[in-house]
C-alpha cells in the first residue's frame, strides 16, 4: 500500500509554469453520463493553475490531471456503500490505488477519457456534493509523467508563536489541527466543508516567521 509523502520529498521540476489554461472548452460527447451531472453542462472558461510557496521558493503544479482524482469516504461508509456511491458516477471508472494516511484511507479514482481540465475540476466539486465523501481533491502529472495527487493533510513545523496562528488559521479554514505529532510538528486535516485546500492553507502560513516548514501531503498516484 502506497504512503502519503509530503511534496517535500519529491523532487518536482514541474511542466507548465507558465500556466497552461483552456478557454472555449466543448461539452463532453459520446461518454454515457448521469443526468444532470457533467454531460448536461457547458464546463468553460480558465481553468485553475495551481501552486505554492516552499520556504523562499514558488512551487508550480500547473492545472490538474484530467484522469484522476483523490476521495475520502466518511468512516461510517462500508465497502458495499462506497461501491454503490462510485457506481452513480458515470464519469468515474473505478478505484484505481488506495492508500493509507493518517486521516484514513484515501482513493485514487479514475476519470472516463476526453475530459478537459475544467471538466475535471466539475467531477470533483460533483463527488465533494456527495454525503459519503469526506474530502475530494486532485491530482497533478509531474515531470516524469509521475501522477501525485492532492491529499487533505499538511504536515507543518512551528515554534509557539506559530502554533497560535497555525491554530487560528485552521479555525479559519474549518480544518483540524492534530498535535504536536513530533518536535514542534503538527498535522492539520481539512475536509470538504474547509474553507480551502492543502496548497491554499499552506500559502496563507508562507509569510509568518513562527512557521519553519509547511508542506502539503501527496500520495503517489498510478
Amino acid at each position: 500500500m502506497k504512503t502519503i509523502l509530503p511534496l517535500l520529498i519529491i523532487v518536482l521540476t514541474v511542466l507548465g509554469a507558465a500556466g497552461c489554461r483552456q478557454d472555449n472548452v466543448s461539452p463532453i460527447r459520446n461518454v454515457r453520463f448521469d443526468p444532470k451531472l457533467l454531460n448536461q453542462m457547458k464546463v468553460a472558461g480558465n481553468c485553475t493553475n495551481y501552486s505554492y510557496r516552499s520556504g523562499q521558493d514558488q512551487r508550480n503544479l500547473g492545472t490538474i490531471h484530467t484522469g484522476q482524482v483523490q476521495v475520502t469516504f466518511r468512516d461510517d461508509v462500508t465497502t458495499t456503500q462506497r461501491d454503490e456511491v462510485l457506481a452513480r458516477y458515470g464519469f468515474v471508472t473505478g478505484i484505481l490505488s488506495q492508500s493509507a494516511t493518517q486521516s484514513g484511507m484515501m482513493y485514487t479514482l479514475g476519470l472516463t477519457g476526453g475530459l478537459n481540465c475544467a471538466q475535471a475540476e466539475q467531477a470533483i466539486r460533483e463527488l465533494a456534493r456527495d454525503k459519503a465523501i469526506a474530502y475530494a481533491g486532485p491530482a497533478f502529472l509531474v515531470e516524469t509523467g509521475q501522477a501525485v495527487g492532492l491529499s487533505n493533510e499538511i504536515m507543518i513545523k512551528a515554534d509557539a508563536s506559530g502554533a497560535e496562528t497555525l491554530k487560528q488559521l485552521a479555525a479559519d479554514f474549518n480544518a483540524i489541527v492534530k498535535g504536536p505529532v513530533g518536535a514542534d510538528t503538527y498535522m492539520v486535516q481539512l475536509s470538504k466543508q474547509s474553507k480551502g485546500n492543502a496548497l491554499e492553507f499552506v500559502n496563507a502560513l508562507s509569510n509568518d516567521k513562527g512557521i519553519a516548514h509547511a508542506a502539503p501531503g501527496f500520495v503517489l498516484a498510478p
